[in-house]
């Protein structure tokens, strides 16, 4: 992502990182054969879950709220009734 200010005329533009997760975490038992990548899939959701708290803006961090609550409810519909879905407690 790239964030450019104008100011004064002049473009001043910054590039704005990726942070990635690590996305092999060991899985207990025999993974879901109809969806190989649901503990890819969840770890990036719980990810982006655990940085709500970071996000400054209210209307960004509900915007992204929506979008993990969204992505959980696709999770849990893409892996089946014979999986559960939730967020961890702390």
């Amino acid at each position: 992502m790239l964030i450019c200010i104008r100011v004064g005329g002049v473009e001043h533009c910054y590039f704005i990182p990726i942070v990635l997760w690590p996305v092999t975490p060991v899985k207990p038992g025999p993974g879901p054969v109809n969806y190989p990548q649901l503990f890819q899939d969840g770890v990036l959701v719980a990810s982006f879950q655990a940085a709500l708290s970071n996000v400054a803006d209210e209307g960004v961090r509900s915007a992204l709220q929506s979008g993990v609550a969204a992505a959980m409810k696709a999770l849990q519909s893409r892996a089946g009734e014979h999986v559960t879905v939730r967020p961890a407690q702390n």
